[in-house]
């Protein structure tokens, strides 16, 4: 009878440790599994952040240039300062909102967020169901 005490106690102890073992294993494979998915989205921003760059530059040079030719012709031929001051000013304009346009896309908070990486993480990371 003691001898099934023992055994009943030890079988108890085992499956509780196991049970526990199970619940880190998990754990530390949500961790890992998080810091993937991050390491993923982080590659997918970066990439996805030098090809609108490399696209806005582009793009913004080719207007750049052909608003200074624009406004240098306006302003050469006719005098009309007005008016290589408005090619001017549109160009800047041009400039800026291609700037605010990318920061706006390319923000790190933002990203994290329609990846859902920040539910991940918080979920990996978050108190343990543990009795």
């Amino acid at each position: 009878m003691f001898k099934d005490l023992i055994k009943g106690l030890l079988a108890g102890v085992a499956i509780k440790l196991l049970d526990n073992y199970r619940q880190l294993s998990l754990r530390l494979l949500k961790i890992e599994a998080a810091k993937g998915y991050l390491h993923g989205v982080r590659l997918a921003r970066l990439s996805a952040l030098g090809l609108l760059r490399a696209g806005l530059l582009i793009g913004l040079i080719g207007l750049g240039v052909l608003l200074c030719h624009v406004g240098l012709f306006i302003l050469l031929p006719w005098s009309a300062t007005a008016k290589a001051v408005l090619g001017i000013v549109l160009g800047l304009a041009y400039v800026v909102s291609g700037a605010a346009a990318l920061r706006a896309t390319m923000d790190e908070k933002t990203w994290m967020e329609s990846s859902g990486a920040a539910e991940l993480l918080a979920e990996a990371l978050g108190p343990s169901t543990e009795d």
